[in-house]
C-alpha cells in the first residue's frame, strides 16, 4: 500500500457536546457539500440522548479523508437529532471510565495499531458484548487484533479496485431498513474497494456487496475464487450490535446522500435505536462463498 504524508490534526474533547476542532481541517466549501448531503431526518427516534465516540487515530496508512470522514459523522448528528459526536484520535477515550459514557464507538478509517494497550482493547470487547455498539468505516477493518477482527466480522487483505475505480454494488437486501435508502436497483460507486477474509456469512448478515457481474474482475490482486465481495453488513456481538461499511476512502464519499443515509442507520442500528434483523442468511450468498480464505 502506498503511503502518504500523515496528517495530523489534534481533537479537543468537550463533555457533553460534539468537537468540532477538526473542521479546520476540510474546506469550508466541502463542509457544506456534507451538510446539503446530510439527511434531515433520522430513520428512527432516539430512545434516549445518545453519544457516540468517533475514534479516527490510525498507525501507519493515514487516510486522507479522515477528518472528512469525522466532520460527515458530527453533522449527521447534529442535523438530525440522532446522537451527539465526540470526535477524538486519544486512545485514552477507551479507559473505562471514559469509553463506558458513550452508547457507541466509531472506528473511523484506523489502520494498522492504532490501540495497542492490552486493557483498553478488552474495555472495547466487553463495552460491545455488553450491551453497547461499535460501527466501522473503511479500513477499520485492517486492525492488527484478532479478536477485534473478530468482533467487526472481517479483515481487509487488499483493493484489488484502486481509489479512482468505479464498480457496481449489489444490495443484497433492498428492503432491509439500512438498505432502503439505495432505491431497489444496484448503483455505481467510485471509490477503494476492500475484499476480505476472516469473513464469513454465517456470522454476519451481508447488506450490500460488489455485483461481479457489472464490475471489471480482471484485476491482478483479487485473491477470493468464490464470488463473495461483501461491502457492508450487521452482526448481534453479545448483547451489542456491530455495523461495517467498506465504503469511505475518498473525501467525496462524505457527501453523497445515500452513503450518508447508510451511515446513519448504521449507526442507529448500532446504538439499538433502529430496529433491524442482524441474523445471519447464508443462503443469499454466492454458490461456494461461505468460507473465509
Amino acid at each position: 500500500m502506498l503511503h502518504h504524508p500523515v496528517i495530523i490534526f489534534v481533537l479537543i474533547v468537550a463533555v457533553g457536546k460534539a468537537d468540532v476542532s477538526s473542521s479546520a481541517d476540510v474546506p469550508k466549501e466541502d463542509l457544506e457539500k456534507i451538510r446539503l448531503a446530510a439527511p434531515d431526518n433520522a430513520p428512527a427516534k432516539p430512545k434516549k440522548p445518545r453519544r457516540i465516540l468517533v475514534f479516527s487515530r490510525a498507525d501507519g496508512y493515514v487516510h486522507k479523508s479522515i477528518p472528512w470522514g469525522a466532520q460527515a459523522l458530527r453533522i449527521l448528528g447534529e442535523k438530525t437529532g440522532a446522537y451527539t459526536a465526540v470526535l477524538s484520535d486519544d486512545p485514552a477515550m477507551f479507559d473505562r471510565e471514559k469509553l463506558f459514557e458513550f452508547d457507541a464507538v466509531v472506528f473511523n478509517n484506523n489502520c494498522g495499531n492504532p490501540l495497542p494497550d492490552p486493557v483498553r482493547r478488552k474495555n472495547l470487547l466487553e463495552f460491545v458484548r455488553g450491551g453497547r455498539g461499535l460501527v466501522g468505516i473503511h479500513c477499520a477493518a485492517h486492525l492488527d487484533w484478532p479478536e477485534y477482527t473478530d468482533m467487526i466480522g472481517g479483515y481487509s487483505i487488499s483493493h484489488p479496485w484502486w481509489v479512482g475505480s468505479t464498480v457496481t454494488i449489489k444490495l443484497d437486501e433492498p428492503a432491509h431498513p439500512l438498505v432502503q435508502c439505495f432505491g431497489a436497483a444496484p448503483f455505481q460507486h467510485t471509490d477503494e474497494i476492500f475484499e476480505f477474509d476472516h469473513f464469513s456469512r454465517k456470522k454476519v448478515r451481508v447488506l450490500l456487496s460488489l455485483d461481479t457481474a457489472r464490475t471489471d474482475m480482471n484485476k491482478p490482486d483479487i485473491k477470493r475464487t468464490d464470488g463473495d465481495f461483501a461491502l457492508s453488513w450487521i452482526r448481534n456481538y453479545g448483547r451489542g450490535r456491530v455495523f461495517y461499511c467498506a465504503l469511505g476512502h475518498q473525501q467525496d464519499v462524505y457527501w453523497r446522500p445515500a452513503i450518508l443515509k447508510h451511515y446513519l442507520a448504521g449507526i442507529q442500528f448500532a446504538l439499538g435505536d433502529l430496529k433491524a434483523d442482524a441474523a445471519p442468511r447464508v443462503a443469499s450468498a454466492p454458490a461456494g462463498s461461505d468460507r473465509s480464505p
